[in-house]
């Protein structure tokens, strides 16, 4: 049997959970701002200032992975991302900065041995528009240019042959 003490601690501790799921439920939460019932549509310049539109790649099955150079994660999995893009030349893979410099980027990619395509979301709004609250996190569009799948956090190579599976 539990003595009164030990009663009341619980009861406080449910009762907080209970007020912190409700509270939960009206506050606004950031919902991602993708369509996902059409297709996708942004332009952003690369590293080395050539203007990208999404659309360039319709036709094409696309990876977006939006990262930071700063984030250990998203570090930590490039080098999967880099071979996946060298044995799978049919899918476009695409790194997404989130609003660093062109320069910080381009060296950080150089040191790396990035040879996929790295665009440059400078003032974050692309990121916002696809409701990015966690880096990395992985996008795959299908061929019309729609999301199909999402993953937050770090992939290992295995983890996106299985992604691209998906489609």
């Amino acid at each position: 049997m539990l003595n009164q003490k030990a009663k009341s601690v619980i009861f406080i501790i449910v009762t907080a959970i209970l007020v912190g799921l409700l509270i939960y439920q009206f506050v606004p939460q950031t919902k991602s701002k993708v369509k996902t019932n059409g297709a996708i549509e942004f332009t952003l310049k690369s590293v080395d200032g050539k203007e990208y539109s999404i659309s360039n790649f319709r036709g094409r099955i696309v990876i977006l992975n939006f990262f930071a150079t700063w984030c250990p994660p998203c570090r930590a999995e490039i080098p999967d991302f880099e071979r996946f893009h060298e044995n799978n030349r049919d899918i476009v893979v695409v790194g997404i900065n989130i609003q660093e410099d062109r320069n910080t980027v381009k060296d950080f990619l150089k040191s790396m041995g990035v040879t996929y395509l790295v665009l440059l979301d400078r003032d974050g709004n692309i990121s916002s528009q696809f409701g990015i609250d966690g880096i990395p996190t992985t996008f795959l569009l299908d061929e019309s240019g729609k999301v199909i799948a999402k993953k937050v956090g770090m992939m290992t190579y295995d983890e996106l042959e299985n992604f691209v599976k998906q489609r």
